[in-house]
């Protein structure tokens, strides 16, 4: 169980951080969506469990899940084209990620409260680690921070002189972005067993 979590892990970061811009409001969207849609799936359980539909849970579940990613992309491409335009098809990874899908599909006979508290905070440490990833390769790649500004426009802040980056500007490459992942997911895997190894100790006392 424990090897399936972690492959489900770096499986979903993956498929998040490497085809997409490494700039921080790219990230933040994803993120933004995976979040709508950790509630939105957890809510939409419940509703089957309620109405007695278990058979057809999980296209009833799926089907929603495009539904309203489709709909999240219409607002961005209405509120921010660019962004919905960079990230084209990525936006749909979210919704079929194996991080959402597992999240999703199992312990759904616990409460609703419980099941909402457990999955939004496995999906909040999962995605600090995503925008720490971006805003890295933000800062460090393109020497410069980004996130939603006024007029339908992405804000864009030069922190760095684009001269004096450097040897730094291959983070923002796909090659530096594995490299990136890589380190991110080796330090993820690290504080997760050491989280563990706490617990466990604790509960042997």
């Amino acid at each position: 169980m424990k090897q399936k979590k972690s492959f489900m892990y770096i499986a979903s970061f993956l498929a998040l951080t490497i085809p997409t811009t490494g700039r921080f409001v790219f990230g933040f969207t994803l993120v933004l969506e995976l979040f709508i849609l950790e509630i939105a799936g957890v809510l939409l359980n419940s509703l089957v469990t309620k109405l007695k539909l278990n058979e057809i849970r999980t296209y009833f579940v799926m089907f929603f899940m495009i539904a309203i990613t489709i709909l999240y992309r219409q607002i961005l491409v209405i509120t921010y084209t660019e962004v919905a335009l960079v990230l084209g098809f990525l936006i749909y990874f979210p919704p079929v990620t194996i991080f959402l899908t597992y999240t999703l599909f199992t312990d759904i006979e616990e409460p609703l409260a419980l099941r909402l508290k457990n999955n939004l905070t496995s999906t909040l440490v999962f995605s600090l680690f995503i925008l720490v990833f971006f805003i890295f390769r933000d800062i460090a790649g393109y020497g410069t921070f980004t996130f939603f500004g006024s007029s339908h426009r992405i804000y864009e802040k030069v922190l760095l002189n684009p001269d004096k980056v450097g040897i730094f500007t291959f983070f923002a490459s796909i090659p530096g972005a594995l490299v990136l992942t890589s380190l991110t997911i080796y330090l993820f895997l690290f504080l997760r067993n050491k989280y563990r190894i706490i617990l466990s100790k604790g509960e042997k006392k």
